[in-house]
């Protein structure tokens, strides 16, 4: 098979996953319409530079290594579960606040856009080291036996151009006047949804991490 095939299985199966709303999606779009396109996009950056490091350590066998030490992977996967929990909390936190301030009359900006939204998406990107078992798995079905340097570097290129590409337009979409309009009418409801949804994906994460060593035990 030509590299260049290789390549678009990588693009294929890369943008398909992204599509699926996750954390990192849910991040983008609160950032989006609570507070503005600029932290919408700022959020991007974070999940973007996030998504570089676990592409790079998974060409560096990072991956494989987190399976073989499956206490460490264990270990941070319940780290990363804590802070999906602790966003998810958060983001119901706000909405319980905006809907005090507005039974109260005084209007405000809901905490979560107080954050800074770069760390944010970093955060919830790195929270995940399924990552870079997923992209470990991705590069041992694409990855022809000793990959020149530009090949691993278009790897790289494409993971973390599509990263920025996808949710960018998720950011521009969530943020136009309209976007914004209706989740200003509906934002403690919107804020309580995703605040639900981080924290229902951080308890999984996390009772996944249970089942395991459930299984190993005597």
């Amino acid at each position: 098979m030509a590299l260049w095939q290789n390549l678009l299985h990588l693009s294929l199966i890369h943008i398909l996953v992204a599509m699926v709303p996750g954390p990192n999606t849910v991040i983008v779009s609160h950032f989006s319409a609570a507070d503005s396109r600029q932290a919408g996009l700022k959020a991007v950056a974070g999940i973007t530079m996030g998504s570089f490091a676990w592409v790079t350590l998974s060409l560096f066998g990072v991956g494989v290594v987190l399976l073989e030490a499956g206490e460490v992977y264990r270990a941070l996967r319940i780290a990363g579960a804590a802070y999906l929990v602790f966003v998810g909390l958060r983001m119901l936190w706000s909405a319980w606040w905006s809907t005090w301030r507005l039974s109260a009359a005084s209007p405000g900006k809901p905490a979560q856009a107080r954050r800074s939204p770069v760390l944010a998406g970093l955060l919830t990107n790195l929270s995940n080291p399924k990552s870079a078992v997923f992209w470990t798995s991705v590069f041992v079905l694409i990855m022809p036996p000793h990959p020149p340097a530009w090949f691993m570097l278009a790897a790289i290129g494409i993971a973390v151009g599509q990263t920025a590409l996808w949710y960018s337009l998720v950011a521009l979409s969530l943020s136009t006047p309209l976007a914004r309009n209706g989740y200003a009418r509906l934002a403690r409801w919107m804020d309580a949804v995703a605040g639900i949804v981080m924290l229902g994906l951080g308890l999984k994460l996390a009772d996944e991490v249970r089942a395991e060593i459930a299984a190993r035990l005597p």
